[in-house]
């Protein structure tokens, strides 16, 4: 089960260099600090739907009130989405998705952590964030500029793979 969980830390390291790569792009038309928040307004978005649905389901949110109750979760939904909307404009519509990466990284962290350890998930998360900023760089995802994979690009990742390895020790 732990490599189970060792390839979805990776996994949600590869989706946080996506989200990096995309804030990136947002920082080249808006400013750095202005694609920061408009990802948190993502992120606020996302976990309000995602708690707002949880809730509806009759699961048991365990926060204090009011957040407790579906209609807290649906105006955050709501006010969130707008502000997420606002900010939006003049952006291309897929850059929206920013923050629900890091919904997958927190939550991930909170789930995995207990789970195989923090040394262990920030290894494998860092591993997959590294291998995939290579890939996305290697492609110029986003608008990035190209920076191809090479000898000792490939070495990086190979030693990143052998440290997640040693981190987790023998089993």
């Amino acid at each position: 089960m732990q490599i189970i969980y060792i390839a979805a830390a990776f996994a949600v390291g590869a989706g946080n260099a996506v989200q990096l790569a995309m804030i990136s792009a947002m920082g080249r038309q808006r400013a750095p600090l202005e694609a920061s928040w408009t990802s948190l307004m993502g992120t606020v978005a996302g976990f309000a739907l995602v708690l707002g649905i949880k809730s509806l389901t009759n699961a048991h949110v365990v926060l204090p009130a009011p957040f407790d109750r579906v209609s807290a979760w649906a105006v955050l939904a709501v006010a969130s989405s707008v502000a997420l909307g606002l900010v939006m404009r003049g952006l291309p519509a897929y850059l929206a998705i920013t923050g629900f990466f890091a919904i997958a990284l927190l939550t991930g962290v909170a789930f995995f952590g207990p789970k195989i350890g923090i040394g262990l998930f920030l290894g494998a998360l860092l591993a997959g964030q590294l291998v995939a900023a290579v890939v996305l760089d290697h492609i110029g995802a986003f608008g990035s500029p190209v920076r191809h994979i090479h000898v000792p690009r490939a070495l990086g990742i190979v030693a990143l793979l052998g440290g997640v390895a040693l981190i987790r020790g023998v089993k």
